[in-house]
């Protein structure tokens, strides 16, 4: 009760001293004066946006915000080439979307920035673009400090493909793309695609370079093969082989499945011979390189019974199966004979 007696007749004030006291053992931190501006910028260039309230270290004012992407936009993306005319690239200013642009360079080499003017783009890469456009903004005082992040869409940098592809188009060279890469990006070849892939190069539809290919994917030994910028692909059609004379099953007949199809096979889808016949004379026409035709006489009969190596085809061949005249004389008898006879009996009987 004293203690609680002496409390109650202590006087403010001696409280409020007693609080503002430096305990024991404390530090008094001394308190830094704010520095006032230089007087030769009286009035330092403010932001057209707000910034957030965050105190930056001085080592991260002295090196600045790096304008590296943070990711694509749309389906623009950083390109590792230098920005050519026809490219689409976008500018984004985080914070200031008013500064934002997204167009084609031109065939100068220039796009038009918002409140900055023209500027040429041609030739830099696109963190060299987003660092010099934040370079450009600080000089002209328009904004402190920006983020910028450039994306382009690099139609230079690509390949066309044609043909028998799923998807026909313009596609873009993304790093090091390879053959089967940049198929399965325009969704695979078709059914009827061939065995041959034809690559031209940039600017000419001449003297392509002739790859094989195998559509079934089991032999692909020219999947591995690095495209060019500028190249054109074009996945041929399959050829077709014709089969035509004494067979039971005459037409073209589709080489799709695989590039090793035998004269055999393709017999066997003509559903063979008929029974008159001369198959030791098939003839088969095939148009050489220089694009003339040669007459080739094959023994079929020999190569059915595996006597003679199995031929491969190859687009465009043609095979002609004879018939026989002596079987078709001898056939054209027994039907005359067997007519004759149906004709005696008919009348004996009458």
């Amino acid at each position: 009760m004293a203690g609680l007696f002496e409390f109650a007749l202590t006087p403010p004030q001696t409280l409020a001293q007693e609080s503002l006291a430096p305990q024991a053992g404390a530090q008094e931190t001394p308190i830094t004066p704010a520095v006032n501006p230089p007087s030769a910028e009286p009035n330092p260039l403010q932001p057209l946006f707000p910034e957030p309230n965050v105190t930056t270290p001085q080592s991260a004012r002295s090196l600045g915000r790096p304008s590296v992407p943070l990711g694509p936009a749309g389906s623009a993306g950083l390109g590792f080439r230098a920005i050519e005319p026809a490219d689409i690239v976008e500018v984004q200013i985080f914070e200031a979307p008013e500064y934002s642009v997204r167009m084609p360079v031109s065939a100068s080499g220039d796009i038009a920035i918002p409140y900055a003017g023209i500027f040429h783009i041609e030739g830099m890469t696109s963190i060299e673009a987003a660092k010099a456009i934040a370079h450009l903004f600080e000089s002209r005082q328009i904004l402190r400090d920006p983020r910028v992040i450039v994306t382009t869409e690099q139609f230079g940098y690509s390949v066309t493909l044609l043909g028998e592809v799923r998807s026909p188009g313009v596609y873009p060279l993304a790093g090091r793309q390879r053959l089967i890469d940049v198929l399965t990006e325009a969704g695979g070849v078709t059914n009827n695609a061939g065995h041959v892939i034809e690559v031209f190069a940039a600017g000419s539809m001449k003297n392509p370079r002739t790859l094989l290919w195998d559509p079934t994917l089991r032999e692909n030994d020219n999947a591995e093969i690095t495209l060019k910028a500028g190249e054109t692909v074009l996945v041929s059609r399959c050829g077709v082989v014709y089969i035509g004379g004494n067979v039971n099953r005459a037409g073209a007949f589709p080489l799709c499945d695989t590039n090793h199809t035998t004269l055999s096979q393709v017999m066997a889808l003509a559903q063979g011979t008929r029974p008159n016949s001369w198959a030791q004379r098939t003839i088969l026409l095939r148009t050489s390189g220089s694009g003339t035709r040669v007459i080739q006489k094959v023994k079929l009969d020999d190569v059915l019974r595996g006597k003679k190596t199995d031929l491969i085809m190859q687009p465009d061949d043609i095979i002609f199966v004879p018939p026989s005249s002596l079987k078709y004389v001898g056939k054209v008898a027994i039907s005359s004979a067997f007519g004759f006879a149906t004709q005696a009996s008919f009348f004996f009987i009458q």
